[in-house]
């Protein structure tokens, strides 16, 4: 009984440090990218924060990062860091292609919408800051609805084309 009993818990063990190699061995090898949240601090105003999401093996990194700054800090990171996003919510990817010498960015229209002349400035800065990060010197030049981005919000807030680190 005793021997069973020894040789089931070795078999468990064996399992347990098995399985727990392979989700490192996992973690280690999978892809991340960095998404901007806005951070209130009370000597710069709205500052952008880097966060990390991880990209799944087959899945498009640009199009993982877009999606995950679309729906904003996890609540974890909203109640312990404190941070935001000044997307409006319902905002979505509409379609991201990546060329040899370019990539375009086609985003809905409710990223204009909602918010002051600050606000504007913020979300842009957060999809600016995200998808320049990835491109890595290629230039992103952004559509909203389709049409190539000129000003962006009831401000009128010039869209430099490609995005680039100007506001």
């Amino acid at each position: 009984m005793k021997k069973s009993l020894v040789g089931v818990l070795c078999l468990i063990s064996l399992f347990l440090v098995s399985c727990s190699k392979n989700v490192k061995d996992k973690l280690a090898s999978e892809k991340q990218v960095t998404v901007y949240f806005t951070k209130a601090s009370d000597e710069l105003g709205v500052v952008l924060i880097p966060v990390l999401r991880p990209v799944p093996k087959d899945k498009n990194a640009y199009e993982i990062a877009v999606k995950e700054l679309f729906l904003g800090p996890t609540l974890e990171e909203r109640e312990d860091q404190k941070l935001n996003t000044e997307i409006p919510e319902g905002t979505r990817l509409i379609k991201i292609e990546e060329g040899d010498n370019e990539i375009k960015l086609d985003i809905s229209s409710q990223f204009v919408y909602g918010g002051g002349a600050e606000s504007i400035q913020a979300r842009f800065r957060q999809l600016r800051e995200t998808v320049l990060t990835l491109a890595k010197g290629k230039p992103v030049y952004l559509y909203i609805d389709g049409e190539k981005a000129v000003t962006v919000g009831g401000e009128g807030l010039e869209v430099p084309q490609p995005l680039d680190k100007k506001l």
